[in-house]
This record gives structure tokens, C-alpha cells and sequence, in this order.
């Protein structure tokens, strides 16, 4: 028989057999939710403490009630991997607008949902780090100016249609480009070349999600002398640069080999590639 799995929402941890939300929960009406997800380590949530911060800016600019600290959400992670059984986890934090007055004003007062998830991490293929991965330059456009594309909201029927034409064209993630012709995110991670041994990555203003390894990898950049800019560029720079890779909480640094039909790089990982990811573990 199957182990019962445990889950927190609205305050309690309970079997998820047991969780139960409203049919009047406006992130199941309308998406109306945000959400983090991180790794955990030997029983160790990674960078918890970055993802509850960017989450609760989010429900800030979003009005979305919070009420929640970082320590009883720390602890209920904790007690969540416990009472699992998982060391090496994958961690979600679910948060919705709830449920409150019907249409879309938020004017009135709302009773917010917290759901807190976690499963056995599993691991992206080997092969994709020694090797690199492939990513293809997707027609759909970002806007520079959505009010939502530098947050983390539960809609993700565009991302779910990107990932079918991922899936169409064989390659592993898209790049997205926004409205202004500019390289701005993946999917779900953020981009990285390197050039003249400065390592680039799209900046905030180019209207993309402040991811927390991408904040880790510039962090790593400047405490190891490694020269970093944040810039607006286009594909033709992407697809000269001497190496690229991606990021995100569960895939780490993830090298990239081929964009679309072009090579990048000669050797897999680059040598910059290399000394961020050594140096990002050595954090874990």
C-alpha cells in the first residue's frame, strides 16, 4: 500500500487525501494565485527564506493576503519533509487570493489559501550538464510592459502552450523574447551567456522574473572576480557567445550546447560555466 502523503494548507498539516479546497477558491476561478518552488538538501530547504521574500513582495504588489511568517513556514517545511520521509525534496508553496467577493474587483475582504507541497526531487537527466542542453527561440512574444511577467502566478497556460512547441521541435526550453525584440527569460529559467569573459544575463527592466539562482549566480560572479552585466540584448549576441547556460531553484546551472541550429560554444560545459556551477554547489 501506497504511504499516505502529508500536506499543509490554511494553518494544518494533513494527509492529502484529506486536503480540500473551495470551489469558490479564485485560483482555481481565475488563477488568481502565486507560487514558489525550491529544492531541499539532506533535509535542508534550500534559499528558503529568498523564496518567501519574493513571494510576499509579489503578494504585496498583488494584494494578495499574506499572513503567514517565515518561521512557521520554515517549520512546516520542516515538519512537511519529516513526517514524508524526504531528504532531497521538491517544495511547493501555494498562495491564492482564496475565496471572498465574486468578479474580479478585490476591493472586499478575501480568505487567502496557503498550500504547502513536497515530493521526492527527481533529478534532470546527467547528460544534459555534461552535454548541454537545447533550446529553441520560441514566436511567442513576452510583453515589456505585463504587469504579471516579473511574478510567479499559477496561470500558466502560456507556459504550458511554449512547452508543447518545446516538445514539437525536440529541444528541452524556449527562449522568450520580449515585445521589444529583446532576449529577456525561459520558460521557467532564467538565461546566461558569456562573452569576452563577462558573463551576461538579460536585466530586470526587460520585464522578466528576478530569479533566486540567477541573483545566486551574480552574487557568485562578484565574489569570485568574474566579470557580470546586466543588459538588454538580442538573439544575434546570444548565438555568438562563447557559452550559455540556464538557471533555475531545481535545475541548478544547466549548460546550453545548441540554440535552435547553432552551436554554442566549443566545450561543454564552458570554462566560466564550469567554475559558477562548482562554486554553486559548494553552497548546497
Amino acid at each position: 500500500m501506497q504511504n499516505t502523503k502529508f500536506i499543509f494548507l490554511n494553518g494544518k498539516i494533513i494527509s492529502d487525501t484529506e486536503g480540500c479546497i473551495s470551489l469558490g477558491d479564485r485560483g482555481f476561478l481565475y488563477g488568481d494565485g502565486i507560487f514558489e518552488t525550491l529544492r531541499s538538501y539532506k533535509g535542508n530547504p534550500f534559499k528558503l527564506t529568498e523564496h518567501l521574500k519574493r513571494l510576499r513582495s509579489s503578494a504585496k504588489k498583488l494584494k494578495i493576503p499574506f499572513e503567514y511568517t517565515n518561521t512557521e513556514i520554515n517549520r512546516s517545511v520542516q515538519k512537511l519533509l519529516k513526517k514524508n520521509n524526504i531528504l532531497d525534496a521538491y517544495i511547493r508553496i501555494t498562495l491564492t487570493r482564496g475565496t471572498g467577493e465574486n468578479g474580479l474587483e478585490i476591493n472586499g475582504n478575501f480568505d487567502s489559501t496557503l498550500l504547502i507541497q513536497i515530493k521526492p526531487f527527481k533529478a534532470y537527466e546527467r547528460k544534459l550538464y555534461e552535454k548541454g542542453t537545447s533550446l529553441i527561440v520560441s514566436k511567442v512574444r513576452r510583453s515589456a510592459s505585463c504587469p504579471i511577467s516579473c511574478h510567479k502566478t499559477t496561470n500558466l497556460l502560456t507556459s504550458i502552450l511554449l512547452k508543447e512547441e518545446v516538445k514539437r521541435k525536440s529541444a528541452h526550453e524556449a527562449i522568450i523574447l520580449n515585445t521589444d525584440g529583446h532576449v529577456a527569460e525561459c520558460i521557467f529559467s532564467n538565461i546566461f551567456i558569456v562573452n569576452n569573459k563577462t558573463v551576461i544575463t538579460p536585466s530586470l527592466d526587460t520585464n522578466i522574473l528576478p530569479g533566486i539562482t540567477r541573483r545566486i549566480v551574480l552574487d557568485i560572479c562578484k565574489n569570485n572576480n568574474i566579470s557580470i552585466s546586466e543588459e538588454r540584448f538580442k538573439v544575434e549576441t546570444l548565438l555568438k557567445a562563447k557559452e550559455a547556460f540556464i538557471t533555475n531553484s531545481l535545475m541548478e546551472i544547466m549548460p546550453v550546447s545548441k540554440v535552435e541550429d547553432y552551436e554554442i560554444g566549443e566545450t561543454i560545459p564552458g570554462k566560466i560555466t564550469k567554475q559558477i556551477e562548482s562554486a554553486y554547489k559548494r553552497l548546497i
